[in-house]
């Protein structure tokens, strides 16, 4: 509870700051008086607190001083055609590259090894390819000692017995830190045993996390509510997105819209609206939730779908983010890396909020992520599983205090977000991020969990919500149990 409060804090204090000085990231150290609360004798010495953080403020990392591996080479599989770089890169003057080239840098440095990066593709379409070279590793020299992939690649290496259980090192493996997705941690330990990881250690997790983005001058010249002033007034609701995208036709010969979107990005107002396939119970263990299948899910797929089946709506996943680049658009629904890799020349004056929640009785914003970022494993095949561990902690602890600077405070921040509001909703939506077994581990359920909620959603669906979902629910109970059985239950 301490670092989320210290988080809430910083990211605060980094909104205030960031036009005037480079910003605070998230976790930094808060005021400290290094004494105990109460009057304190002034004979004898002040108790202080132990020296957890940096000259920087940021939180230090648990490994132990004087670490050396002598030159150790650690050999890293990652896939090559990740959407942004994360890796193997250079220092080029690019911000990005360059922190995560000194990132590398620092890190060989510290531990006394060498890295050898062995880039592969591993998006969606290459899964079996890629995990085809994890397991003709494993049957032969067993190279490889960290691997990292797209999402759904990395998942499928754990269920299929390839990855280390990650609990068995967390002498080193610290995921109460905030460099770590704990979201993530929670959810995919299950029987106890946890086989992959991410957070700061990825560009892609920190890039890829959706957002609703906005054309401010729409807002202006049709006389629509904010959407900050909705978040602001906890009124960022479904029904307000569906309200202000209905008010636009997308008729005429330059038509405007009041949502571009692919099919795919809308699964992230079912996530957002805090709805799961698969929850945990008091003891841990994952069960088929009734949420997926209520009268929450019902409205929500019955108010969504009938916008995008009018003419407010366009889906084209070849010029949605074109359309909105052009301002044809009052919404688009897409990762934040939006901002970065398409919107980053000015041609439309845009904000960012979270993903709506269902309605305003509803806690938080959820944040779900596109499934283009990154997973990280141990092999199962390495000989060199302790060094992997501290290898892959000491990443994830040098990113979270070189790299999510460079990336968050001045690239996101800074360079391509346009004022402090847009800056502010950036931690939100960071702080809703949450992960859900069905989606996870959505090869486990034949790819039914996204497949019915997009089509769902966008309009596309043979069937009513209820109906479908009544359809399903005796294959994925079976689909939950093929997985606890691949955890070891």
């Amino acid at each position: 509870m301490a670092e989320f409060i210290k988080k809430i804090i910083s990211s605060s204090l980094a909104v205030i700051l960031v036009l005037v000085a480079f910003a605070s990231c998230s976790d930094r150290q808060g005021t400290e008086t290094g004494a105990l609360e109460g009057s304190v004798d002034s004979t004898e010495p002040a108790l202080t607190t132990p020296d957890i953080y940096d000259a920087k403020g940021y939180r230090k990392d648990r490994l132990p001083e004087g670490i050396d591996y002598g030159g150790q080479t650690v050999d890293v599989l990652y896939w090559n055609n990740a959407k942004n770089v994360e890796y193997d890169a250079q220092d080029n003057g690019d911000i990005i590259n360059s922190a995560i080239f000194r990132r590398n840098l620092r890190v060989s440095d510290r531990l006394g090894v060498n890295f050898n990066w062995i880039g592969e593709k591993g998006d969606y379409g290459q899964r079996n390819e890629f995990n085809a070279l994890i397991a003709a590793d494993l049957a032969g020299s067993g190279t490889y000692d960290v691997i990292s992939a797209y999402s759904t690649t990395i998942a499928m290496a754990a269920t299929q017995g390839y990855a280390t259980d990650l609990i068995g090192h967390n002498d080193v493996l610290s995921f109460d830190m905030p460099w770590w997705a704990s979201d993530l941690t929670d959810m995919a330990t299950i029987n106890g045993k946890l086989y992959f990881a991410t957070g700061d250690i990825s560009t892609n997790y920190l890039l890829r996390m959706y957002g609703t983005f906005f054309n401010k001058q729409l807002v202006t010249d049709y006389g629509l509510a904010s959407p900050y002033d909705l978040v602001e007034r906890n009124d960022w609701t479904v029904d307000r997105f569906v309200e202000l995208a209905s008010a636009f036709t997308g008729e005429g010969a330059d038509p405007v819209y009041g949502l571009v979107h692919d099919a795919i990005t809308v699964e992230a107002l079912f996530y957002g609206s805090d709805l799961k396939f698969v929850e945990k119970d008091e003891k841990d263990v994952p069960y088929l939730s009734d949420s997926w299948k209520g009268n929450r899910a019902q409205d929500l797929m019955d108010k969504v779908s009938g916008l995008c089946k009018s003419s407010s709506v366009k889906n084209d996943s070849s010029a949605d983010e074109k359309l909105f680049s052009e301002g044809s658009s009052l919404f688009i629904i897409y990762s934040l890396d939006l901002a970065m890799n398409y919107l980053q020349n000015g041609g439309v004056d845009f904000g960012i909020v979270p993903i709506p929640k269902f309605d305003a009785s509803q806690k938080d914003y959820r944040t779900t992520l596109n499934y283009k970022y990154s997973l990280y494993m141990i092999s199962k095949g390495t000989d060199i599983p302790d060094i992997a561990a501290t290898t892959l902690e000491a990443l994830a602890s040098e990113s979270y205090r070189s790299v999510t600077p460079d990336l968050y405070e001045t690239c996101m921040k800074i360079r391509y977000v346009t004022d402090a509001t847009s800056q502010t909703m950036i931690d939100h939506i960071r702080d809703g991020v949450s992960f859900e077994i069905g989606r996870t581990f959505t090869h486990m359920f034949n790819y039914d969990t996204y497949r019915t909620i997009r089509k769902a959603l966008s309009g596309t669906a043979e069937s009513g919500w209820q109906s479908a979902a009544a359809s399903y629910e005796k294959v994925f109970r079976k689909n939950l149990d093929d997985l606890l059985a691949a955890f070891g239950s």
